[in-house]
């Protein structure tokens, strides 16, 4: 059973896509599949050896044609692009965050929003128990308590932090009094001015830690979070992590539109903002997240609630339901990728 991941991460894209698809590909590994990513060479800084690197999308849709099945996780890819995969491979899951794309037709859609999509999709995966995260949540979430002395404000901008905030957000932070040994930075490996904030932190005996494989252990230890709104949203909601998101994309306001009123985290939006306004919307930021440090009783609602939306086990749902429905309709067939 071969299935074949279209994904892409760079600086500009992030690191996201490559990060959920991979869950999906842990949890696809258990029931025997064989997988692999498909890069565009463009990219191939961010891909990895085995992955299949393609030169245009002519390439790509040849060698989709020879797997078992296709998982989309791709902003580049409109309507139209999808429908003509669609005729190339029918066994298409789609992942969506927007639903911004118009109609479009697939066997298997996933969206960890309660979104409504047409009937052109035949099996709309939506919702938060199907939000992918690593392995590693689920033994966090199920397993083991949180630490009992969890008083960390994880700072964490995303694999790429793409607006360069981590840094400007620690000043601000220390600008304001916070408690230096409270503080924790977590970059990604490919973070923006990852080397400057390293050596803040340095200067100012600040915990950093870069290219974490395994974050549960800092969220475990966080009493609140910083965060980009990305996958990382689904992440410390698991975790019951009360969050100030801050908003670098457009496609995370769909997920902060839903989470917002549920009380669990506040955000502030930078996306759609010039550059030029970034330091007074860093100063609302840690303004919001001050207001919230103390409040122990909005803490002990907002990580109940967080705990609630997400058990971590949503790649595990979404790799059963989509074997099982090819078996039952004798779909799996054995293919050579390459």
């Amino acid at each position: 059973m071969k299935l074949l991941v279209r994904a892409d991460a760079s600086v500009e894209i992030g690191m996201g896509h490559r990060v959920r698809s991979q869950a999906l590909i842990h949890a696809f590994h258990a029931l025997g599949w064989q997988c692999q990513f498909a890069v565009a060479q463009r990219h191939a800084s961010f891909a990895s050896p085995d992955d299949i690197l393609i030169e245009d999308e002519v390439a790509f849709l040849a060698v989709a044609q020879q797997a078992d099945l296709v998982i989309l996780d791709h902003y580049g890819y409109s309507a139209a692009d999808i429908r003509r995969l669609y005729q190339h491979q029918p066994n298409l899951l789609v992942l969506d965050d927007m639903n911004d794309r118009g109609d479009f037709p697939a066997r298997w859609l996933l969206n960890p929003l309660e979104q409504n999509y047409s009937t052109l999709v035949e099996k709309p995966l939506t919702g938060s128990q199907y939000a992918l995260l690593r392995p590693a949540f689920q033994q966090s979430s199920i397993d083991q308590p949180r630490t009992k002395r969890a008083d960390k404000l994880l700072i964490t901008l995303g694999g790429t932090d793409p607006l360069a905030l981590t840094l400007p957000i620690v000043q601000s932070l220390l600008t304001a009094g916070f408690a230096i040994d409270n503080l924790q930075v977590l970059l990604g490996a490919n973070a923006k001015q990852a080397d400057q904030v390293e050596a803040f932190c340095a200067a100012h005996q600040i915990a950093v830690e870069r290219g974490v494989s395994d974050v549960t252990p800092l969220m475990k230890r966080a009493k609140m979070a910083i965060s980009a709104a990305g996958g990382t949203l689904f992440e410390l909601a698991c975790m019951g992590v009360p969050t100030v998101f801050a908003q670098v994309a457009d496609n995370q306001t769909r997920s902060l539109e839903q989470h917002i009123p549920l009380g669990w985290c506040r955000a502030v939006r930078f996306d759609n903002q010039p550059i030029a306004l970034h330091s007074a919307l860093v100063e609302q930021l840690v303004s919001e997240l001050r207001s919230l440090w103390l409040n122990d009783a909005w803490q002990v609602q907002a990580r109940a609630t967080a705990k609630s939306l997400v058990d971590g086990l949503g790649a595990q749902r979404v790799a059963q339901v989509i074997t099982d429905d090819l078996s039952r309709l004798g779909k799996l067939e054995s293919h050579d990728l390459r």
